[in-house]
Formats: structure tokens, C-alpha cells, sequence
């Protein structure tokens, strides 16, 4: 029996010692939201069973939740499930000891259901609001699944919403779907989310599109505010790192330009698996790779289609085909990258 019982304690030992305790603040805008219950789940779909959940978040906003170290997607509702709360870092990469977690709130509404004109397929349409006004500019993102975190073009993209934050989709087969909404201060489609921008989910997904009917609903974004996350990965970010700076030809260090990580040699038609914040004043920058494996790098300014003329432009020139390989556990810093603007001859 002294023994069962010590196999089983050097069983749970591993769990314990690898324990991660997530603390942080649910807010409604500036203001701590007291009452939300927030749970963390194995992907971005909230509808699976929570791995945890912490208790009421208190007067001031706080909770407290402790689970094993891992890579978790954190969620949270209120009592009477009127306002939906998110982590715009998620998934969070939680490691032993203890990380601070944020939360932001959108009001949850009641979605309309009319008749669309085709029995074969079904539409989506409604409004993108921002501080409860409609949201210009804004594009929202249609995803079959999460398993790329809801990240990057997904199934379908909205043409951007007009002065009354109106968005539509026509033509859709029947399906489950995820809507996310996303609003960047440089107009583009696609690319990180950076500070001041901003972005929502919809917290009835996934949304059930029916032929013959138009799903009509209301998408909250909230601001993108300033974290500790240095760079987008798709995928999660778990594996090595990269570390360096970019320079000019002269070799003075260029801010403003994001570095990326291709796993094909053939870039820029399609989404990278990683990509940097802008770079520093010094050019210094940092890239979270999603895990172990060879990598094609380099710089530019903009974000998505093949480089435009005179687009700062340049690839890691180590190696003759661009390329890094890394190995589990390894990082590289030092790294190098000169750009320059694209010519066109």
C-alpha cells in the first residue's frame, strides 16, 4: 500500500511541477466587468468542454485560474451570458510560474433569421460595430474550422464595410461557420493585428448558415491592445526562435518592416508561418516559429501578394536558397537581413 501510494504521488509530480497559474482582468472597454467566469479550452472552438475554468471574476475584474503548462484558448461569459469575453493573444502559450492574462468584453445579441431568394444556398449579412457606432473599413473573415486558430484569409473575406459597418455574404453551402471580424489602421486584409487596431469574434460561433435563409447579426470589435507578444505565428507558437535585426544597404538598421517565415521555398502567394511586429528603430526583431524545422526568411514592408515596386524587399542570404533549419529547443539570434526597395526592370 506505501508503495501504490508513492507511485501514484511520483505519477501526479510531473503535472505538479509544470503547473501554470493564469491571472489577469476581464474588462468591458476601460472598465473592470465583475461576474465572468473564464474558461480555457484546447482550440478557439468555445463549445468544447473546458479543460478549466476559474471562478466569478471580482469587483475588479480579476480571476485566477491554475492548469498545466500548455497552449490554451481562453474564454468567459457572465451569468446571464450577456457579454462574451476573449484573449486577443489567443492561443496563450502558458509555461510554469505565473502570466497575465487579459480579457476584453463585447455584448452578446440576438441574430435574425429571413428568407434568402435561393432554396440551394444561404447568406450571411449584418453589422460591424466599434464602441457600439458602425465600423468603416472593416473586414470580416468566414472560417470552416479552427484548427489554424482562426488566423490568416480563411474560407471567405468580406469586401470592406461601408460608413454603416453593413458586411455580406451571398452564395454560401450550408455549413457550420466562424466569423471573426478584423479592422487594421494600414486598410489591408490581411496581416497582424498590431496595437490600435482592432478585432472581434462572434460569440455565437460557429454560426449555422441553412439554405434558403439570411443569418442576420451584429459583430462587436474591440481595440487591439499593446502585449508582451512579439511577432503573429500560425499555428502555435511553441517552437524555436528568431532573433536579429534588418538592415539598409549602408547596413543601418530599418524600422517598420516585419519579417517572415515561409515552410516553402516558393514565397509570397501564400500565408506565411510566421511573421514579425514591425521592426524596431534599430531594426531589431523577433520571430516565434511554430515548431522545429527548415524556414524560409526575409523582410518587406507590406503584407500579402507578391512585393510591389519600390517596396522595401529582402531574404536571409546565409544560405543559398533563404533557408533555416532548426532543431527542437533551438534558437538563433545575430540574424541578418538587408533590404532594399524593388526594382522592376
Amino acid at each position: 500500500m506505501r508503495w501504490l501510494v508513492f507511485l501514484i504521488l511520483l505519477m501526479a509530480m510531473p503535472s505538479l511541477l509544470t503547473a501554470a497559474m493564469i491571472e489577469g482582468r476581464v474588462v468591458n472597454g476601460d472598465e473592470p466587468l465583475a461576474g465572468v467566469v473564464v474558461t480555457a479550452h484546447a482550440s478557439l472552438d468555445f463549445t468544447t468542454e473546458p479543460i478549466a475554468r476559474s471562478a466569478a471574476s471580482d469587483s475588479e475584474g480579476l480571476y485566477q485560474m491554475e492548469l498545466p503548462a500548455g497552449t490554451y484558448a481562453l474564454f468567459g461569459w457572465n451569468d446571464e451570458r450577456t457579454r462574451f469575453a476573449f484573449c486577443g493573444r489567443n492561443p496563450v502559450n502558458l509555461t510554469e510560474g505565473s502570466t497575465w492574462v487579459g480579457l476584453q468584453s463585447v455584448p452578446v445579441t440576438t441574430s435574425d433569421v429571413d428568407a434568402y431568394d435561393d432554396d440551394y444556398s444561404a447568406a450571411i449579412e449584418g453589422q460591424v460595430l466599434h464602441e457600439g457606432l458602425p465600423l468603416e473599413g472593416a473586414y470580416v473573415y468566414l472560417y470552416l474550422d479552427v484548427s489554424e486558430d482562426l488566423k490568416g484569409q480563411g474560407y471567405r473575406l468580406s469586401m470592406p464595410t461601408g460608413p454603416d459597418g453593413y458586411f455580406r455574404f451571398d452564395g454560401l453551402p450550408e455549413s457550420d461557420y466562424y466569423l471573426v471580424v478584423r479592422h487594421r489602421q494600414n486598410g489591408q486584409r490581411v496581416g497582424p493585428v498590431q496595437e490600435g487596431d482592432s478585432f472581434g469574434l462572434f460569440p455565437g460561433n460557429p454560426l449555422t448558415a441553412t439554405s434558403g435563409q439570411v443569418q442576420q447579426l451584429k459583430l462587436h470589435s474591440v481595440a487591439k491592445l499593446k502585449d508582451a507578444s512579439e511577432s503573429e505565428t500560425f499555428g502555435r507558437a511553441t517552437g524555436p526562435v528568431l532573433r536579429g535585426t534588418v538592415v539598409d544597404t549602408s547596413g543601418q538598421g530599418v524600422a517598420g518592416v516585419h519579417v517572415f517565415a515561409y515552410v516553402d521555398r516558393v514565397i509570397g502567394h501564400q500565408r506565411p508561418a510566421a511573421i514579425s511586429t514591425p521592426t524596431a528603430v534599430d531594426g531589431g526583431f523577433v520571430v516565434n516559429l511554430p515548431e522545429p524545422g527548415t524556414y524560409y526568411v526575409g523582410a518587406r514592408e507590406a503584407y500579402g501578394d507578391s512585393p510591389a515596386p519600390g517596396e522595401l524587399f529582402g531574404m536571409y542570404e546565409e544560405s543559398a536558397d533563404h533557408g533555416l533549419t532548426l532543431e527542437k529547443g533551438q534558437n538563433l539570434g545575430e540574424l541578418r537581413i538587408v533590404v532594399e526597395p524593388v526594382a522592376i526592370f
